[in-house]
């Protein structure tokens, strides 16, 4: 994989005093960042061509005119290649969903736009942004790569989306503006109408309930988890072709189907 750049503030021995700016970058460092994005960005169009399972580092090399051996010193395999993609797929998606988040929250004050209203903002936005990049919404939703195994480093990019989606959740809980599901009955975790939730499921999502939505009741955080996979199922349907010719409308059947999704967790 290709080496990372350093970073001052990766350790306090060799943080730099406050107020002091970084170091300007050398010419090698910058020469180093732009064909780094000159082969991810051909590395791209090489997926949307032939998918992510044919991604070969020496159809790269020769697209650029670079010797295989060249393209080595900034990526060690296809799968160094293949991470950086998702991440930087990851990365502007995140972006895009949190700018979102950002965005309806000022709007809810100014105009009293309901908790609903502005869980919907995050879900359009990771719509636009899949029909706007189709092969790298497949990269990270799609159908995995036989023999790949994406690392940890993909997951707080994936955190940060599910992070700006499920905000409004957190924010209304809190605030105690949940209709009348927000319950969590016995010991065993009550899903608000009736419903115990098992141990095992509690387990399962346990993740979510910790990092994403801390102190919400068990029973909403398993709805939230069945609203992220209906927005992520819902776009990738439609992305991947599946509503052509059954969905004449999607973009206003993916706002229904949303707003349930926001019902459902009690949302209003």
């Amino acid at each position: 994989m290709a080496e990372p750049l350093a970073d001052p503030l990766a350790d306090p021995a060799t943080a730099l005093p406050a107020g002091r700016p970084p170091a300007p970058r050398t010419a090698r460092e910058r020469v180093r960042e732009e064909m780094t994005a000159e082969i991810l960005a051909v590395a791209r169009q090489h997926v949307a061509k032939d998918g992510a399972p044919g991604l070969s580092l020496r159809s790269i090399a020769r697209d650029l005119g670079m010797a295989p051996s060249a393209l080595y010193r900034y990526f060690g395999g296809r799968d160094a290649l293949l991470t950086a993609l998702i991440l930087a797929a990851y990365g502007s998606l995140a972006t895009e969903a949190e700018r979102a988040a950002e965005a309806a929250e000022p709007a809810a004050a100014e105009r009293n736009v309901s908790d609903a209203e502005r869980f919907v903002a995050v879900p359009r936005a990771m719509r636009r942004w899949a029909l706007a990049h189709p092969h790298e919404w497949a990269l990270i939703f799609g159908t995995p790569v036989p023999g790949y195994e994406a690392p940890e480093d993909t997951i707080e990019p994936y955190a940060r989306v599910a992070a700006a989606l499920l905000r409004p959740l957190g924010e209304a809980h809190a605030a105690g503006r949940l209709r009348g599901r927000d319950g969590d009955g016995d010991g065993d975790g009550d899903s608000g109408e009736g419903r115990p939730v098992s141990a095992v499921l509690r387990d399962a999502v346990a993740p979510v309930a910790d990092e994403l939505l801390p102190g919400v009741p068990v029973g909403t955080v398993v709805r939230a988890v069945g609203a992220w996979t209906t927005v992520v199922g819902t776009i990738s349907l439609e992305v991947f072709g599946h509503w052509r010719n059954t969905i004449l409308h999607p973009e206003q059947f993916f706002d229904a189907t949303v707003r349930d999704a926001a019902e459902a967790l009690g949302l209003r």
